[in-house]
């Protein structure tokens, strides 16, 4: 029994140790990218959603991830309608957002309805200037990013949209590998461990026992220390 319950409490005492030094070690923001890890969890990745392409550049949907080449953008997204490229780099449409990144894919801004980006976006393209334009369902707008100012554009406008791009198959595993390992965290493993529940149901009720096991090993000690000193 003493042998038992001490390995059971070197495997809680320092799971628990770790996670309370967790913050400072960032475990919540480091993702485990083992294979085994994931399909023990049985982590399996989305389908990729749609892919646009800009300038032999290319951005992802996938669940709810956008990927610039194969760099995620930080947020959460539920929809890609497309990307063009300016003089800062590339901006990307969403049905109610607009998202600024540099040419490296690093995020600029996210623009959104508090500056008065429309809702129901549906394209985004731009014409042989530069200028930007998006289609929604009732209309097409230009907008300036400088200004953010938006105004409305007869239909027939020379505007070239974005373009869709058929992912390929060693590309889409390469997406879904990285979508696959930032969804479970080193503190999520942690704190699995330490509960038992790394092992389902069965763990749980193992550390459960083991706890009672703790009690008993602790009772029967102070009840033989009380013994010996009478």
């Amino acid at each position: 029994m003493g042998i038992i319950s001490a390995f059971f409490v070197i495997i809680l005492s320092l799971s628990g140790l770790v996670l309370h030094y967790g913050p400072n070690l960032n475990l919540d923001t480091q993702f485990i990218r083992s294979n085994f890890l994931l399909n023990w969890y049985d982590i399996e990745a989305p389908s990729i959603s749609v892919s646009y392409t800009a300038e032999s550049n290319n951005i992802t949907h996938l669940a709810d991830a956008l990927y610039f080449n194969e760099q995620r953008i930080p947020g959460s997204f539920t929809e890609l309608n497309g990307m063009v490229a300016t003089e800062f780099g590339f901006v990307i449409a969403t049905n109610n957002q607009l998202i600024l990144i540099t040419e490296d894919g690093e995020l600029v801004e996210v623009l959104g309805n508090l500056v008065d980006i429309p809702s129901d976006i549906q394209q985004i393209g731009s014409d042989l200037n530069g200028a930007i334009f998006l289609q929604r369902s009732d209309e097409l707008i230009s907008i300036d990013l400088n200004t953010l100012d938006l105004s409305s554009v007869p239909e027939g406008a020379s505007v070239a949209w974005s373009d869709i791009e058929n992912v390929g198959l060693v590309k889409s595993e390469i997406l879904q590998t990285n979508y696959r390992a930032s969804l479970v965290s080193w503190e999520r493993i942690l704190l699995d461990i330490h509960s038992g529940r790394i092992f389902g149901t069965l763990g749980v009720i193992l550390v459960d026992v083991m706890a009672v096991l703790f009690l008993l090993m602790a009772f029967t000690g102070i009840w033989i220390w009380s013994r010996r000193r009478s």
